[in-house]
């Protein structure tokens, strides 16, 4: 089981900041899921919410260790614009390939992949995921609370051809638990 570190580090000034992404290339992370939002002037920064202590994308990007691969986490409603403005920003600063972008709407990832059809995609969410075991959605990854995540649901996303992360934001249960449940990755809260 691979491990995300939530938004870095999750103590209080860690979250979301080089800090934090530094943090998690010390504990050998396998991802580390940054909140985006956009600015006014188009840049792009790392913040829980648009009201939150922010910091600069691409000062969290210079900390991934060389291993590490990057959960986008794109808050908010992008529009393609949105979106061809994110893939030019991050491509200078790792590949694209160890990116992956997710979302809470479903929107913004159908305009992901017309823009970048081999793009990894990931959609948060139990209703979504489930929809996912009927008809085919656009995303690769189906990322699921732990605390409503069953064996039975991996198994039945992964024969779809789903991958399938645990989410968190509370750490609820074991990792040792999460991991039995058969995920190909989980969500990690470090301090």
């Amino acid at each position: 089981m691979k491990t995300i570190a939530h938004r870095g580090g999750m103590d209080k000034g860690m979250q979301n900041t080089p800090a934090g992404v530094r943090l998690a290339a010390q504990r050998q992370a396998d991802f580390v899921e940054l909140d985006v939002v956009r600015s006014a002037d188009g840049e792009f920064q790392c913040a829980h919410h648009g009201w939150n202590t922010k910091s600069e994308l691409r000062k969290c990007l210079a900390e991934l260790g060389p291993h590490m691969r990057l959960i986008a986490h794109l808050k908010g409603n992008y529009t393609e614009a949105d979106l061809l403005r994110a893939i030019k920003y991050l491509a200078p600063h790792l590949p694209l390939e160890k990116v992956v972008f997710a979302s809470h709407r479903s929107g913004v990832l159908r305009r992901m992949r017309q823009l970048m059809p081999t793009a990894r995609l990931a959609r948060f969410g139990l209703l979504p995921a489930l929809v996912a075991l009927w008809k085919q959605q656009p995303w690769d990854c189906c990322m699921i609370n732990q605390v409503v995540l069953t064996r039975w649901l991996v198994k039945a996303l992964q024969q779809r051809g789903y991958e399938v992360f645990a989410s968190c934001v509370w750490e609820l249960r074991s990792r040792r638990s999460v991991q039995e449940l058969g995920v190909d990755a989980a969500f990690v809260n470090l301090r």
